[in-house]
């Protein structure tokens, strides 16, 4: 699904950024750069054409070095580059007195009293400016498209890894579900039916929207309420459950965020507050703000005897997928005391 993916996206390449093209812009930028001054004044022709070609051989000459000579200094034979940047520069600036002296402007050389070593002088000094004006826009785009991709691939991989979290999250949470659904059906049979259908409809909303990047606050908090009505039909009056949403501004229908990130909270808390010697409780409360969501879960301390054991992946994994979607707009703290567990979770949210 990646490949494809990151095929699209090669495919979907805007066709200004194909390196033919960046050529060409970058050649006419110059071109038009250097001309600005001559463009403001009224010049012919054949003046123009005569500039166009003699910045047409200086832009070629350098183009040549970046694409074949310098390829030895990125292969790290720096002797040899070394060579053949001097020879190869001293043979442009050959060719391009030549092509002036020839063909381009010859009424020039006719009425100069330069000498043609003077003229070959500053030829060799044009190619040399050229050719390293060239080649520091050359690194300036490598590094940019280094970077480019770099980012892409790090997007391509943060996707993958909360794919990949995502999948564990969905069989651990059933795998709870259906224990809390055994555990009804060997005390309370007659309640297993019901169970079973509120466990269809928390199924169907993990079918519908476990796909989906984002969903709105008000369906996730729906779904957490399901969940939690599931619980309160399996601990029935042993466990004082308490269910909170503060939504003054009626915020939670636009905000969006992603799937099934707060029920493994909400699961902990009711997996690890099992207790006979004390008060059994969990106390969950949501606070939506402009931009902010804030849930405060605290439970009952487990007894000791009566802990269950846990393999670690749900909290592990609400902790990546937090780091990978939400990177430091969040924050997850945890205190203890001797009768409580309080979790507190903020999202800073877009």
């Amino acid at each position: 699904m990646f490949v494809l993916k990151a095929t699209r996206m090669a495919k979907t390449k805007k066709w200004y950024t194909q390196p033919f093209v960046e050529e060409v812009i970058y050649f006419c930028a110059l071109f038009a750069l250097i001309m600005l001054p001559e463009l403001m004044k009224s010049i012919s022709q054949t003046d123009f054409i005569k500039t166009f070609l003699f910045f047409a051989i200086v832009y070629g000459q350098a183009l040549f070095h970046r694409y074949f000579i310098f390829a030895l200094f990125l292969s790290k034979h720096y002797l040899l580059y070394g060579i053949a940047a001097i020879l190869f520069t001293l043979l442009g600036a050959g060719v391009l007195l030549t092509a002036d002296y020839l063909w381009i402007d010859p009424t020039y050389y006719l009425t100069d009293e330069d000498t043609l070593l003077d003229h070959y002088v500053s030829h060799l000094a044009l190619c040399v400016i050229s050719t390293f004006a060239i080649l520091s826009i050359f690194l300036v785009r490598k590094y940019s498209h280094e970077v480019q991709k770099r980012n892409e691939a790090q997007l391509m991989l943060s996707e993958i890894q909360i794919k990949y979290l995502h999948a564990q999250l969905n069989p651990h949470f059933f795998f709870n579900m259906f224990n809390n659904l055994y555990g009804v059906s060997l005390t309370d049979p007659a309640r297993t039916p019901d169970l079973i259908l509120k466990l269809s409809n928390l199924m169907r909303y993990q079918l519908e929207n476990s796909k989906k990047d984002t969903v709105t606050l008000e369906e996730e908090l729906n779904f957490i309420s399901n969940y939690i009505a599931i619980e309160k039909e399996r601990v029935g009056k042993r466990c004082t459950i308490s269910y909170s949403i503060e939504d003054s501004h009626e915020l939670a229908i636009q905000y969006h965020i992603a799937p099934l990130l707060l029920i493994t909270l909400v699961e902990n808390a009711f997996k690890h507050s099992l207790t006979i010697k004390q008060p059994w409780f969990v106390s969950i409360r949501v606070t939506i703000e402009p931009k902010l969501i804030r849930l405060q879960i605290t439970n009952s301390l487990a007894d000791q005897l009566l802990q269950n054991n846990s393999t670690g992946i749900g909290l592990s994994n609400i902790r990546q997928r937090l780091e990978l979607l939400y990177n430091k707009r969040f924050t997850l703290e945890t205190t203890k005391n001797e009768t409580s567990y309080t979790t507190t979770l903020v999202i800073h949210l877009k």
